[in-house]
């Protein structure tokens, strides 16, 4: 198991929170997420990196580091 932190711009509300918690977990291999506004805590597979989650946060239209 790893676990990642993500900074994520552009979010501001409840919808922002929904949105990013559904294209995370949306990632194969993702097994838990807490989100805040700006903030991420992933839980992934191994094999699960954190450019694949940064992807799936810029294809939602959330850029994160």
């Amino acid at each position: 198991m790893a676990i990642h932190e993500l900074q994520i711009e552009g979010m501001s509300c409840s919808h922002c929170v929904k949105t990013v918690d559904e294209a995370l977990r949306a990632v194969p291999g993702v097994t838990r997420v807490e989100v805040q506004i700006g903030h991420a805590r992933v839980e992934t597979s191994d094999a699960i990196t954190k450019d694949a989650l940064i992807h799936a946060l810029a294809a939602a239209d959330y850029p994160a580091n």
